[in-house]
């Protein structure tokens, strides 16, 4: 450590190499000392060897500046108590901006969110695969007001409107679409096996929300009546009117008389009915057994 007042004299040559080594020490050292250096300029730096703080010197040469906390035991430094060495969780001072550049990531580093590290973005080196990952235990949610999911030439695999319609997409030609009726597919819908969950329902009213299925066994005289009717709904009705009990139909309820006068004599009928949205058009088979018709 030396502190030097960096003039020069005239003097002889031994004393001028004395006198100019000191200058260089000085500046090699950083004026490093327990106290100022008797001689100050502007913008010059000077290591506090009593606080272990390096200082510069401002601009109208009347004060000291601290830099850096030097803490010589742990090899550390610090600004405003911030490690710059050695520190595995360093701070933001406010936003960090970009400014036109990009933050890159390597293969497997992730950005992590959440004080329990529950959602990440990342990109696995090893099989080249990307993830967005949430091992939390509450909800992912992805909100907006109009969502795209896409391929990276811009072709549509979903999208969706806030209190509109939701589209499905393949191959970038729209296949479904959900809206406030229901479902509108374009093209066939193909299934493997299809069936129908049967509601049993024995007071001979039948609410279309339940089911397009329906078994019936009556205990006493009622009236055919359809609830929640849906345009375009289909179904059947196992009508077991073991009891022969009366069977009567409600306005909206459209049945020939003969096969109304069928259904109210004792036996086990099958019901087919379909729907226009206001009424609900039914069929009936004669009386039918084990052993057939």
């Amino acid at each position: 450590m030396s502190q030097n007042d960096f003039t020069i004299a005239n003097q002889g040559f031994p004393a001028f190499r004395a006198d100019l080594n000191g200058a260089l020490q000085a500046l090699a050292s950083l004026s490093a000392g327990a106290t100022e250096p008797s001689t100050t300029f502007a913008y010059q730096l000077w290591y506090d060897s009593t606080t272990d703080i390096l200082k510069v010197r401002n601009a109208d040469n009347d004060a000291w500046i601290n830099l850096f906390n030097f803490d010589q035991a742990t090899d550390t430094v610090s600004v405003e108590g911030t490690d710059l060495v050695d520190d595995t969780t360093p701070q933001l001072g406010g936003d960090l901006a970009s400014n036109g550049n990009d933050i890159l990531f390597a293969d497997n580093d992730k950005t992590i969110f959440g004080a329990g590290s529950d959602l990440q973005i990342y990109h696995d080196g090893a099989t080249g695969e990307s993830y967005i990952t949430e091992s939390g235990t509450a909800n992912f949610f992805i909100q907006g007001t109009n969502l795209r999911l896409q391929d990276t030439l811009g072709a549509n695999y979903l999208t969706a409107q806030s209190g509109g319609e939701l589209y499905l997409y393949h191959n970038g030609l729209q296949r479904v679409q959900v809206n406030t009726s229901g479902i509108d597919v374009t093209g066939t819908v193909a299934t493997d096996r299809a069936t129908g969950t049967v509601t049993t329902d024995n007071d001979l009213s039948f609410d279309m929300n339940a089911s397009n299925y329906f078994k019936c066994t009556p205990t006493g005289t009622g009236t055919l009546t359809f609830t929640n009717i849906t345009a375009g709904q289909s179904g059947n009705i196992w009508l077991d009117n073991s009891g022969g009990h009366t069977i009567s139909a409600a306005s909206s309820t459209y049945i020939a008389s003969a096969d109304l006068t069928t259904i109210s004599t004792a036996g086990v009928y099958f019901l087919s009915y379909y729907s226009d949205g206001t009424n609900v058009m039914v069929s009936a088979t004669p009386a039918v057994t084990s052993a057939g018709a």
